[in-house]
């Protein structure tokens, strides 16, 4: 009585050989099938299998340019798509701008010169308004005002 182990080792030999047996003899079935795809003239429709359309061209993007870099390992990343650990990891701590490739220009400082006040920009000035006279009925007449004197 044979264990599991040989009977095991006599199917891995007996599949060795019959692919060893399957790649000589699949030369011999090529030539013979292309013999009479030639003798007859057929086309991969007539064999049943369907004809392939030419690939498209896939669209070539603009490739976009860097808007972030990691400055330990130098990655880039262009704020498109998932973002990167790294970058996440700024994000969460509130300090993408550190990691910017460009990063703007920081607002120059203005300089007061002694005795010259800041005035603000006429667009942000407050402008007193006039309010107009209150209209007085026509049939009441305003009394002049007079001095009074008082009683004695």
């Amino acid at each position: 009585m044979s264990d599991y182990k040989s009977i095991k080792a006599q199917i891995a030999k007996l599949e060795k050989q019959a692919e060893e047996l399957r790649k000589k003899e699949i030369k011999g079935v090529i030539l013979k099938i292309q013999g009479h795809i030639q003798e007859y003239g057929l086309t991969a429709q007539d064999l049943g299998f369907k004809t392939v359309a030419p690939a498209k061209k896939l669209k070539t993007g603009s490739v976009l340019a860097a808007k972030y870099r990691d400055p330990l390992s130098g990655k880039t990343w262009t704020g498109r798509g998932k973002p990167p650990l790294w970058i996440a990891e700024a994000f969460k701590a509130g300090k993408k701008d550190d990691y910017l490739i460009d990063k703007p220009e920081a607002p120059a400082a203005k300089s007061t010169t002694p005795g010259k006040q800041k005035t603000a920009s006429p667009s942000k000035a407050k402008v007193p308004v006039k309010k107009a006279p209150k209209k007085v009925a026509p049939d009441t007449v305003a009394a002049p005002a007079t001095e009074s004197t008082p009683a004695a």
